[in-house]
């Protein structure tokens, strides 16, 4: 169980896995939207896709030529709001975090 977690959560654990899944949240896209819309190599976004396809956290649909990715929306939204409320509650780390930027944005 230990290093299922850990691959588990090792897959998650990166920024543009998690931009990614945020913007898979809002609505399905290809590998060229997600890369115009989190200013990545189209390269970065499907070696990305590639894993958390592997994992089941993503799924992927054929629309001609053009690869359409999708939340796993079965396991992935409520763990997001899981992830969410537990953040909320508990994370004093994260809300140090969210401070942070909350004061850098208001000094600009």
């Amino acid at each position: 169980m230990e290093s299922k977690c850990h691959l588990f959560f090792e897959t998650l654990g990166n920024k543009l896995k998690i931009g990614i899944i945020t913007k898979l949240k809002e609505k399905p896209a290809s590998v060229n939207e997600l890369a115009k819309q989190l200013k990545q190599e189209r390269s970065k976004i499907s070696h990305a896709l590639l894993t958390l396809l592997g994992c089941g956290f993503v799924e992927v649909k054929k629309e001609g030529k053009k690869r359409i990715y999708k939340l796993n929306k079965n396991t992935m939204m409520p763990l997001l709001s899981l992830v969410e409320k537990h953040v909320q509650k508990y994370c004093k780390t994260c809300k140090k975090m969210e401070g942070k930027k909350d004061g850098n944005n208001k000094k600009s």
